[in-house]
């Protein structure tokens, strides 16, 4: 199961997260402060990442769009990351056996000389 899988099990409000690059980086940050979470804010690449509800999303990011101290704002690509363990747990799985097989052949080769 995937974690936004079970994070839609348990009925917490899914987020997602916006790029916002900026013109300045004076206090413009803050103005943003009510739009979602700041999570991360880089004053030398003009830019900060916003959490923001995903139902709110698109109408917050065309909000943004507007003010004139923004430059542009792009939807992160977090959601769309492929968060199964399965797969993971398979490759982890057939490498261990392919160690074992190689390490019985090793084996056998060592006793037979």
């Amino acid at each position: 199961m995937s974690i936004n899988q079970e994070l839609a099990d348990q009925e917490i409000a899914s987020r997602t997260s916006l790029i916002v690059y900026l013109r300045n980086v004076n206090n413009d940050q803050f103005k943003l402060r009510r739009f979602g979470d700041i999570v991360y804010f880089s004053k030398k690449l003009h830019y900060l990442i916003l959490y923001v509800n995903q139902a709110e999303a698109e109408e917050t990011a065309s909000k943004l769009r507007t003010f004139s101290f923004v430059k542009k704002v792009e939807f992160s690509q977090n959601d769309a990351l492929d968060l199964d363990n399965q797969k993971i747990e398979q490759q982890i799985s057939d490498m261990a056996k392919e160690a074992e097989e190689k390490l019985n052949q090793t084996d056998k080769e060592d006793w037979i000389k």
